[in-house]
């Protein structure tokens, strides 16, 4: 079954949907994404980190290095001292050119979640093979590195794909794509196999990068932020008992810094602060969403809009 733009997205507004609910009665489901990115040097496109040409671009490259060497460490402490289990969004490369941190993440068995290869190498563009080939050199990857384990999810290296995206990563055995920044629940996407595959709330707003380091706003500001977001989602679901997702988004390049430990600090600790909140992984939201509300949701959307399946 082919699947037109428009059928790939399901509609139903919160109030009429199946209800979603998370384990042992939690009301949010929470997830850490730490962005460990690797950026080339001398990128195949030429392009830059910021997009500058010509390559090499070492200011911005070098900033972005210094997250991998100094910074990513710094954050780790934080996550260890909180114990915040996180689905790191990883540029694959890394896995086998910084083995000191992938020992890291796989001593405290992170979730990995696809960025891509590197993060100057975007998905657009590619024809079916080509980005076929990469989904499997993604696992292969995997595979030699991280244990086999199976990759669940991706987030597009600079958030890029193509139309033949969700049904490829659905076909090489993925079950969640972070990409589809759209709503406050996992939601069916459907596939052209017809797999069971969903988007997974990712986040801009409680994310480092557009916040502190595209729009400088304080690091005060970021915590006020995911303070007041996860606050208003828990009157949501205890208001229509629908539960929710809310992911803070973090790169050491940025919250890894000095002078942002602080304020990282007081957002795990509001975390851990409160017992409605399921702090979790996204594969694990993924694998509950698909195992208990997948196929009411679904039915549900499509009987409200009369699409057929």
């Amino acid at each position: 079954m082919s699947i037109r733009n428009n059928q790939r997205l399901v509609y139903e507004p919160m109030n009429t949907r199946p209800q979603v609910t998370w384990p042992e009665g939690k009301t949010v489901a929470v997830w850490h994404a730490p962005n460990v990115e690797h950026y080339d040097y001398i990128p195949p496109g030429g392009g830059s980190p910021q997009g500058r040409l010509p390559a090499p671009d070492v200011q911005h490259y070098m900033h972005r290095d210094a997250g991998n060497r100094t910074a990513f460490w710094r954050m780790l402490r934080t996550v260890d001292r909180f114990e915040i289990p996180s689905t790191v969004s990883l540029s694959l490369t890394v896995l086998e050119e910084m083995p000191e941190i992938r020992d890291a993440m796989r001593e405290r068995d992170w979730e990995v979640m696809s960025h891509g290869i590197s993060n100057l190498r975007p998905l657009y563009d590619l024809s079916e093979a080509e980005e076929d080939a990469f989904l499997h050199e993604s696992q292969v990857v995997m595979d030699a590195y991280y244990g086999g384990a199976r990759l669940k999810g991706m987030l597009g290296p600079k958030i890029s794909g193509t139309d033949n995206t969700a049904d490829l990563m659905a076909e090489h055995g993925m079950l969640y794509h972070a990409d589809w920044i759209h709503d406050e629940q996992p939601r069916p996407l459907r596939t052209r196999s017809g797999a069971r595959f969903v988007s997974m709330p990712y986040s801009y707003m409680l994310n480092d990068v557009p916040l502190l380091h595209a729009k400088h706003y304080s690091s005060d500001y970021f915590v006020a932020m995911v303070k007041a977001q996860i606050d208003q989602l828990l009157a949501d679901a205890e208001r229509d008992s629908q539960g929710r997702v809310a992911c803070i988004a973090t790169h050491p390049f940025v919250t890894g810094q000095p002078g942002m430990q602080r304020a990282l600090e007081e957002v795990f600790a509001y975390l851990r602060s409160d017992d409605r909140l399921w702090i979790t992984r996204a594969g694990d939201i993924a694998d509950h969403y698909l195992d208990n509300h997948y196929d009411a949701q679904l039915a549900s959307a499509l009987q409200q809009d009369g699409a057929v399946r």
